[in-house]
Parts: structure tokens; C-alpha cells; sequence
């Protein structure tokens, strides 16, 4: 028996396992389906070697009708430190505009002015002091990047020859502009929530971590959830929470785990074979995430990842495992901005400046040196859902985030297709103009919109943000309360993770979910 059992120890996770296990008088099991991160996630610039591995659960949409029926390889952590210890460890908080949004739809307590001093609560800036966009006291080590390579600046520099304004900080005053992010990197290592948080939270008695295991589902009574059943090795257990269960697996498993105990849309449960227990329509929906599209040029001369060689690799590393210094700090995504598409609007497009030809998560490896200029849609329109294939709880479940086709004033394709034509013309800028020497196929044949429009539909991959498959809300299809964390009609349930975001923010995913974490911690703690 437990007074609180958290499912799931990624991003968020990991931070509600240290703020309530705080509370000595609190017993708290924390159950983690991965185990140990490997050394590829303590090395900065390893993250892409870990996809389709055991540290990743190397999920795949169902054929997206927008995408020319392509399924899109959907990476997600499975380790301690979930995705959190998978990811490019980029922090980025989002606008303020975001959050007043999630206020405007019903989300009273979330707007910019009441979780600002949350992001500050837990960020502890090792590079910017004294700064009022920043904290320095938190948890959470933030830092520049350890290794910039001289020809991520040459981009910069091109990237302001296109017009773009540098800007030294993107979680200061304003996010338009170009320049290098900030990262959950410490002293050349990952340094996400699971050394910052769990890590010293484990020394505590009263906190107990089980990892490979897999949870199967609920334990619901009269309208109260009492309990998690999980695998071991393939054996059946139990372990029964006398207070409350917090759901933090993301925003694939929380919905999936919610599915499996009969909380969701009860036709769809019924037509599977799961009984529901409470009909709730909004589970599973409204999924958003982050669209993304790469353009890569070779260039003249080696360059980047792309000249690494096997002696670079072995020596890189050395230096790494040894000093914590060199090329293996950097994640190799350091450069980039925030631009508009067109005037008049916030910035709604993300950009990346990756010294690397590398396409599809290193999957395809350049024939040569080169670059890739990515562009990631900031506020997407599309929206999809996730869905049980059947009652076994082991089946993975339908991901279907309908891109494109779930936008039909045509939005995130126009905005796209933007994206690639504003890459294009900082690549043609001096310094980068002169070493590039040409931009590779297929995207290179395509000029017109409807050429790069069919580019973007069959090049596109996810940025690795999927959301809001249990969003907080008031409304009919809301599944988590904004005021409380508690899933709308069921008793000793609560969400704590990017599945309870009520609409996709304007940057990378990690630095809200940590925030959404920290503060349903400081509601529960509250009582």
C-alpha cells in the first residue's frame, strides 16, 4: 500500500517523484516501464542512436492520407527519464500568448502571468543571473551550449543576412529572431529530470522506483481508482494507492492506460471488448504535435557530422567519457530561430540550422558533408487521436494524428511550405552561399508550391511533441480539471504530463511538461 503511485518516470514524472516524496509522511511508488538510461543518453550528441532501440518504444502512426500514406516514425523514451532522457534537450518555454490561450479556453490559473513564476520556480540558469526572464535557485540546471561549431555561426550570420534579427535569448523578452538555445546540458552531459529530480529524491525512504514493468491498467472502485496493475517479467502484480494515482506516461500512455481501465469514449471501448466504467468522451482526442521538414545542401568542403570519420568518432568519444569536453557535448542542434511566415503574427515557425545532411533521424546518412535546414510548425491546426486496437494491454495502440488532412483551410501545408522557401534563402546568403554547393534531391527539383507542397507531404517527421490527449478543460470533451489535476468524474486520478496540455505552445515540449508537472505537485501537496 502506497499513499500515491506515479505512473510513469520521464520528464514528468521524475518531478513529481521529488516534490512529493518531499512530504515524508507520503509513500510514494513511481512505476517505469524502461529501465536505466543507456550511456548514449548521458552523451549529448548520441540522442538519434538511440531511436529503435530498447530505450525507445519506436511507435508508428497509422498511414496518414496527408502525408501520401506515409507512417510517420513517432520516437518516444522508454527508460528512466522517458522521452526527457531520448530528446535534444532543447529548453524553450513557449509565448506568453500560449498560455493566455489555455486561459481563454477555459483554463482559469494558466495563464501566462500564473505559470511564469512556475518556469522560474524550477529553472536554475547557470549562464544568465540576475535576469528577470530567469531563474538561478530551481532544480532544473539550464545552459548554453557546451561546443558551437564555427559553421553553426556561419549560418547565424547568414540567417541575419536573410533579415532575421539575432536574438541571445529566446526565452527572454521575445522568441523572434535567430541564435543558439539553451539546453538541460550540465558540465557536457544530459541533465534532464531524472538526475535533477529523481536521482537525489531516490536517497529518501519513503520513495520507491520500479522500472520494467508494465502497466496494464486501473484498479477502479464505485467510481474511485483504488489501484495499478502491472506486469513483472510477464507476471500479473498489484500495488493499491490509498490516496491517489497521478498519471504522468505521456501523451501516448496516459491516454492508453485510461483506455484500457474503461475510462474513454464508451461506444469505442465496447466495440473493442474493454467494459467502460466512465464514459468520457475526450480521452485518446484532440492530439496536436509539432510537424517538421527538412531541406539538406552538400557543401564544398567537409563539414560537421558529415566529415566525421571513424578516428574523429573514436576520439570524440574518448574526449568526452574523460573531460566531458569536445564535438560530443553538442547535440548538433544548437543554431536555429523563431521566424513568421508572413506579417503581422508571432513567430509560428521554428527553425534549425543542423551542420549535418543526415535525413529521417540519422537514418540516412549523407553521401558528403553538409547541412540540413529544418522547419517546425509551431502552432499546428491539424489534429488527430490515439485509440485501443483491442483489450490487450501489451498491443500497441492506433496513432493517428491526422496531419494535414484535419486542416482543411490548408494552414499548417501553406505555413510549411513557407518554412522551406525561408531555409532556402538563408542558405543562399553569404557565408553559407559559399559553401554550399547544391541542395540535394528530391526537394532541390521542386519551385513551385504545389512541388513543395508534395515535398512536405512526403518528407515530413514529427518533432517529437505530441500533446493534449487528455486536455485540461471545462468543456465536453475536456478530460483533466485545470483547477484540481483530477480527471473529470473519477475519484483518486489525477493528470500531470503533456497529455493534459490543453493547446500546443510555441516551441519545444519539455520545459511546459516539467512545468505542467511542478505544478500539479504543488496541487496535490495542497490537498
Amino acid at each position: 500500500m502506497y499513499d500515491t503511485i506515479i505512473i510513469g518516470a520521464g520528464s514528468a514524472g521524475c518531478v513529481l517523484a521529488n516534490r512529493l516524496s518531499a512530504d515524508r509522511d507520503r509513500k510514494v511508488l513511481v512505476l517505469e516501464a524502461g529501465r536505466a538510461a543507456p550511456i548514449a543518453s548521458d552523451i549529448p550528441s548520441d540522442w538519434v542512436t538511440m531511436f529503435n532501440t530498447g530505450s525507445d518504444w519506436s511507435y508508428y502512426t497509422e498511414p496518414q492520407a496527408g502525408c501520401r500514406g506515409r507512417r510517420i516514425f513517432w520516437p518516444r523514451g522508454k527508460m528512466i527519464g522517458g522521452s526527457g532522457a531520448l530528446n535534444a534537450m532543447i529548453y524553450i518555454r513557449g509565448l506568453p500568448s500560449d498560455y493566455d490561450a489555455w486561459e481563454a479556453m477555459g483554463c482559469a490559473g494558466w495563464g501566462w502571468k500564473d505559470v511564469f513564476p512556475t518556469f522560474l520556480f524550477s529553472e536554475a540558469n547557470a549562464d544568465i543571473k540576475g535576469s528577470p526572464y530567469h531563474g538561478n535557485d530551481g532544480l532544473l540546471h539550464i545552459g548554453n551550449v557546451p561546443y558551437v561549431d564555427k559553421y553553426e555561426t556561419l549560418w547565424l550570420e547568414a540567417a541575419q543576412a536573410a533579415g532575421h534579427t539575432f536574438n541571445p535569448d529566446y526565452n527572454g523578452e521575445s522568441q523572434e529572431g535567430v541564435g543558439l538555445f539553451q539546453f538541460t546540458i550540465k558540465d557536457g552531459e544530459r541533465w534532464g529530470t531524472s538526475k535533477a529530480y529523481l536521482r537525489p529524491a531516490l536517497e529518501r525512504p519513503n520513495l520507491t522506483l520500479k522500472s520494467g514493468v508494465l502497466v496494464t491498467g486501473l484498479v477502479i472502485e464505485n467510481g474511485r481508482v483504488k489501484g495499478v496493475k502491472f506486469l513483472v517479467d510477464g507476471v500479473p502484480e498489484i500495488a493499491y494507492a490509498d490516496s491517489e494515482v497521478v498519471m504522468a506516461a505521456g501523451a501516448v500512455g496516459t491516454c492508453q492506460t485510461l483506455l484500457l481501465s474503461g475510462i474513454g469514449p464508451a461506444d469505442e471501448l465496447s466495440a473493442i471488448g474493454v467494459k467502460p466504467v466512465h464514459d468520457l468522451p475526450g480521452v485518446g482526442k484532440d492530439l496536436q504535435d509539432h510537424l517538421n521538414i527538412p531541406i539538406s545542401f552538400y557543401t564544398k568542403e567537409p563539414i560537421g557530422i558529415g566529415a566525421w570519420t571513424d578516428e574523429i568518432i573514436s576520439d570524440s568519444f574518448a574526449e568526452w567519457r574523460d573531460k566531458r569536453t569536445g564535438i560530443r557535448t553538442s547535440p548538433w542542434v544548437a543554431s536555429g530561430g523563431h521566424v513568421c511566415s508572413r506579417p503581422g503574427i508571432e513567430p509560428d515557425l521554428q527553425l534549425y540550422g543542423a551542420i549535418s545532411p543526415h535525413r529521417d533521424y540519422a537514418r540516412f546518412l549523407g553521401g558528403q558533408a553538409g547541412v540540413t535546414g529544418h522547419s517546425t510548425l509551431q502552432r499546428p491546426n491539424s489534429r488527430g487521436e490515439i485509440r485501443l486496437r483491442s483489450a490487450n494491454p501489451v498491443e500497441y495502440p492506433v496513432i493517428d494524428p491526422k496531419y494535414f488532412i484535419s486542416d482543411p483551410d490548408g494552414n499548417d501545408l501553406s505555413t510549411m511550405i513557407a518554412g522551406v522557401r525561408i531555409n532556402r534563402e538563408i542558405m543562399a546568403q553569404s557565408p553559407m552561399k559559399d559553401l554550399i554547393a547544391y541542395e540535394l534531391s528530391p526537394s532541390a527539383e521542386c519551385s513551385t508550391d504545389e512541388e513543395i507542397g508534395n515535398y512536405v507531404r512526403g518528407h515530413m517527421t514529427t518533432l517529437y511533441h505530441p500533446s493534449s490527449t487528455c486536455r485540461m478543460g471545462v468543456d465536453a470533451m475536456a478530460v483533466t480539471d485545470p483547477a484540481s489535476m483530477k480527471v473529470h468524474g473519477i475519484e483518486g486520478l489525477r493528470i500531470a504530463d503533456a497529455s493534459a496540455i490543453p493547446k500546443m505552445v510555441s516551441g519545444n515540449l519539455n520545459a511546459p511538461t516539467i512545468m505542467v508537472a511542478e505544478r500539479a505537485a504543488q496541487m496535490i501537496l495542497a490537498g
